[in-house]
C-alpha cells in the first residue's frame, strides 16, 4: 500500500515538473517576406530586364495598334461626316469610334494587370527557392511560425528572429544593411 502511495506520488510530482518544463519552452516566431527576399536574388535581375522587354515589346505595341485604330477610326468618322455620307454609314462611324474609345480608356487597367500577371509569372520559380529556403531556415532555428514583416507592429529582437539573416546565408544573397 505504502508503495502504491509513493508511485502515485512520484507520478504525479513527475506530471508537475514536466509540466512545468513545457510550460517554459516557448514557441520560436520568426518574421520574414518571401517576396523582398525573392528580389534580393541575382536571378531579379534578369527578371526585371524581361519585364521591361515586355512592357516595351508587347504592351507598348499593343497600345500603338489601339491608338492608331482610335486615329483611324476618328479620321474615318470625320471624313464621312464631311462628306455628307448617310446616316446609318455615320452611325456605325460613331459606335466604332465610341467602343475604340472605351478600350482606350480601360487600356491603362488593362496593361497594369498585365503586366502583374507576368511579373508574377516570371518570379515563380524564385518565390518557390526562396520559399524552400524559409523552411529549411526555419527548420534548422527551431522556428515554429514565421509571419510577414510588414505586418508586425512592435518586436523584441529576444523573442522573435528576423529570418532574412539565415534564409540569405542559405542563398547566398548579401542583404542591404538596413535588412541586417
Amino acid at each position: 500500500m505504502k508503495r502504491s502511495i509513493y508511485i502515485l506520488l512520484l507520478l504525479a510530482s513527475f506530471g508537475i515538473v514536466n509540466t512545468q518544463l513545457s510550460a517554459q519552452t516557448a514557441t520560436k516566431i520568426g518574421y520574414f517576406d518571401v517576396e523582398r527576399m525573392a528580389s534580393f536574388l541575382p536571378e531579379a535581375k534578369t527578371v526585371q530586364s524581361k519585364m521591361d522587354s515586355y512592357q516595351r515589346d508587347s504592351l507598348s505595341n499593343q497600345k500603338n495598334q489601339l491608338d492608331t485604330l482610335f486615329n483611324n477610326s476618328r479620321d474615318s468618322y470625320t471624313a464621312d461626316s464631311l462628306a455628307k455620307k448617310s446616316k446609318s454609314i455615320l452611325d456605325y462611324d460613331r459606335k466604332k469610334l465610341q467602343e475604340l474609345y472605351i478600350q482606350e480608356m480601360g487600356w491603362q487597367q488593362y496593361a497594369q494587370e498585365a503586366a502583374q500577371n507576368k511579373y508574377y509569372e516570371l518570379m515563380q520559380p524564385l518565390l518557390k527557392k526562396t520559399q524552400a529556403a524559409l523552411g529549411k531556415a526555419a527548420t534548422e532555428n527551431h522556428i515554429a511560425i514565421v509571419v510577414k514583416s510588414n505586418s508586425i507592429q512592435w518586436i523584441d529582437e529576444k523573442q522573435i528572429m528576423n529570418m532574412f539573416i539565415p534564409v540569405a546565408k542559405i542563398l547566398n544573397v548579401t542583404l542591404p544593411q538596413e535588412q541586417k
